[in-house]
């Protein structure tokens, strides 16, 4: 499908560039601000066969196009030099925290298999070692740890690359930058100790840091890049733009990356390790809970490494230290929590995976199983950081302490052997169960995600607000009733609340909080479409609950309408549930007691999956 092709097509028969005032889309159609409409060409529009359908509405041409509407207004969008960005009505509204999980899930996404085969020799490596096995001073350590290690320490050099696919920007000087933080003046000047800051042009400071194995300072240095790139693309005339776009655009990330996007995020991790130096002066137990439940979100932004010189210090002083226990238990927290996820997915390859990365994590190495597998099961997160929040607490109250420094693995246990060993037993399992469990109750279970494993299976679409059934044939709309969208059935409401009418992860949430797509574990996409034409109230009058990537169950509320206020502004409150990907359905059958008011639980229709 050439969404570009089709784009053209589309501004060709709406009347060309110049008849276009304005564009935008909803869940389902894209929406036009035109200058004549005579000038479009509606028998042409309908002859393409991505176009489900064509009307003239509130002086807007809409055109029906489906679920996979946002690629055709992004190649419009470029075409007509519209901003597509944030400030458009088509992207979702993310809080920080959910934004800043998708962007890391979505860099570390194809580079996961390098960690998971890095990180697992590597966990393997350490085990034989503590458990005496074989020397880390041996020649055959050594090379095999160059295999195991290179990925970590050069770590900023993978994310550079997968993070400028996500921000759109070059990725050869996304790695140039990572190659400047990793450059051997920069390494030599770490080791020696000798130096602590360069002077640029002998007045701006350039402080020596260690960014090998780093995340954030990378991650934001190509954001940062992709900004100057464009910016500086726009401004230099086009015969300029070869040669002097990328030379400008290096040196001036570059700069940025140097003086102020590395240092903030070296001092974010000093800060982190001054924070749980303070928490044990205050008492041990609160610092195992406040230091279990960061734990986890620490290693995930590469902030962790700033305690090891705590822990290390504490070995100085009292031969021993309690604050590598935590770290111990918060890795065997998210090997619970990934473990929990390998019997919630179905597709062998993921399993595969997931396995893989939960051995990885009882190794001691959990980047695998937090980059490969937590970013994306959210809720498992939690888990993993509740997990080891508790297990951590637990051991802090009976005081256990590690003797000697070494990999926090399950092959770590010998260094802990003393008064305290049984508490950290205890605290492992702890850990494990706990987040095993909550992961295992918060998300829900997937089915093989192939064709062969859910033909047969039947797809219940359940009441999604209390109120009277109305025949999609009946909806004001010509879209919905002509179902031009998808097949399904609508509700009059008597109260605001919205519910998931299906079980599954949430595929959208738009802008405008008017409409929410679920997708189910058998690949059925449903749209739930709150009143009509009500993307026109931005928002106002409604209120979601949900956000892209969670998973609902039945009955869960997702979205709040306020029918007062929707009807104050002349819109139809009507909730119209569809599926939208009706070629996957064999049979559709509606209840037989379909007709009149229906309660939350009401199973409505039955959608056989061929």
């Amino acid at each position: 499908m050439d969404y570009k092709e089709t784009g053209r097509f589309i501004i060709k028969n709406v009347g060309g560039e110049s008849n276009i005032n304005n564009v935008w889309h909803c869940m389902t159609r894209l929406r036009f601000d035109l200058k004549d409409e005579t000038m479009v060409n509606y028998d042409n529009l309908e002859k393409d066969t991505n176009i489900v359908g064509t009307k003239y509405q509130s002086d807007q041409l809409q055109i029906v196009i489906g679920t996979d509407v946002e690629n055709y207004f992004t190649e419009i969008a470029n075409i007509l030099h519209i901003d597509s960005g944030e400030e458009n009505e088509n992207k979702e509204k993310k809080g920080f925290i959910s934004l800043f999980m998708d962007t890391v899930s979505g860099v570390f996404g194809p580079i996961v298999p390098a960690i998971a085969g890095a990180g697992m020799i590597k966990g393997l490596m350490a085990g034989l070692v503590a458990l005496e096995v074989i020397s880390n001073q041996t020649d055959s350590y050594l090379v095999i740890d160059m295999i195991a290690s290179g990925v970590f320490t050069f770590l900023p050099f993978f994310v550079a690359m997968s993070a400028a696919k996500i921000f759109k920007t070059n990725q050869y000087l996304a790695v140039a930058i990572a190659a400047t933080l990793q450059f051997p003046t920069m390494t030599s000047a770490v080791a020696e100790g000798a130096v602590t800051q360069f002077n640029l042009f002998g007045i701006i400071p350039v402080p020596v840091f260690n960014y090998a194995g780093t995340v954030i300072p990378i991650i934001f240095a190509v954001l940062a890049l992709s900004y100057i790139y464009n910016w500086v693309d726009k401004i230099l005339p086009k015969v300029l733009r070869t040669v002097f776009t990328p030379t400008i655009s290096l040196f001036l990330s570059g700069i940025l990356t140097l003086t102020v996007i590395g240092p903030i995020s070296i001092f974010l991790g000093n800060l982190l390790a001054d924070g749980v130096a303070w928490l044990f002066t205050i008492s041990p137990v609160l610092a195992g809970i406040i230091v279990g439940a960061i734990r986890p979100i620490s290693i995930f932004t590469g902030l962790h490494h700033a305690m090891t010189p705590i822990a290390l210090q504490n070995f100085a002083n009292q031969g021993y230290d309690m604050l590598m226990p935590m770290m111990f238990m918060a890795n065997m927290a998210i090997t619970g929590a990934t473990l929990a996820v390998y019997f919630k997915v179905s597709n062998k390859e993921e399993k595969s995976l997931v396995l893989s990365s939960a051995i990885s994590g009882l190794l001691g190495i959990t980047e695998p199983a937090l980059f490969g597998i937590l970013s994306k099961y959210k809720k498992a997160f939690i888990a993993a950081t509740v997990g080891s929040s508790i297990a951590s607490a637990f051991i802090s109250f009976f005081g256990v302490r590690i003797y000697g420094y070494i990999l926090s693995s399950i092959f770590s246990l010998p260094a802990y052997i003393g008064e305290y060993f049984v508490y950290a037993v205890i605290g492992i399992i702890l850990a494990i169960a706990s987040s095993f469990t909550i992961t295992y109750l918060l998300i829900p279970k997937a089915s093989i995600d192939n064709k062969e494993a859910n033909s047969g299976k039947t797809v219940e679409l359940y009441t999604a607000v209390e109120g009277k059934y109305v025949p999609l044939a009946d909806v004001p709309d010509e879209v919905f009733a002509n179902k031009m969208v998808g097949d399904g059935y609508a509700i009059s409401p008597s109260e605001g609340n919205i519910y998931a009418p299906v079980t599954g992860k949430i595929t959208s949430v738009f802008s405008t909080k008017h409409a929410i797509g679920i997708t189910t574990d058998e690949g059925i996409e449903v749209l739930i479409h709150m009143g009509l034409d009500t993307v026109s109230l931005n928002g106002n009058g409604f209120e979601t609950y949900v956000q892209t990537g969670d998973t609902v169950a039945v009955g869960d509320r997702i979205a709040y309408m306020n029918l007062d206020y929707i009807s104050s502004q002349g819109k139809e409150t009507v909730v119209i549930v569809v599926i939208t990907n009706m070629d996957k359905i064999d049979t559709f059958t509606m209840n037989k007691d379909i007709e009149g008011n229906h309660e939350i639980g009401s199973p409505l229709i039955f959608a056989h999956v061929n």
